[in-house]
């Protein structure tokens, strides 16, 4: 698999309000996954939505509770992260993200002093 993008991973921090300011935590590279339609109906009956699949080399520190902005530059909520192997043995995370509405802003390093 050829990890061909970039993406960052970002917080928003316990208690902050939607639409809060997220927090920079991590950057990855990333292959693009297909989200089929059976997939992302699946996803909408139990309540969710599934916008979009990547999967980044390690990233075993993700979770559910974080937020994502790939190259699109559109903000993404970690629905599900899914650690394991890929078919060559390798650690790898595969992230499903839900594409969120609002608008949020980005905490700085330089804001937050």
């Amino acid at each position: 698999m050829t990890y061909d993008h970039f993406l960052t991973v970002y917080d928003l921090k316990d208690g902050t309000q939607r639409g809060g300011k997220l927090t920079e935590n991590s950057g990855h590279l990333y292959a693009e996954l297909e989200v089929y339609h059976r997939r992302y109906w699946e996803s909408v009956q139990a309540g969710s939505r599934i916008d979009r699949m990547v999967r980044v080399p390690f990233g075993e520190a993700l979770t559910a509770t974080q937020y994502a902005i790939p190259e699109d530059g559109h903000v993404y909520r970690i629905e599900q992260a899914q650690h394991g192997l890929d078919e060559d043995g390798l650690a790898v995370t595969t992230l499903s993200l839900r594409r969120m509405e609002g608008s949020y802003d980005i905490l700085r390093a330089e804001d937050s002093t």
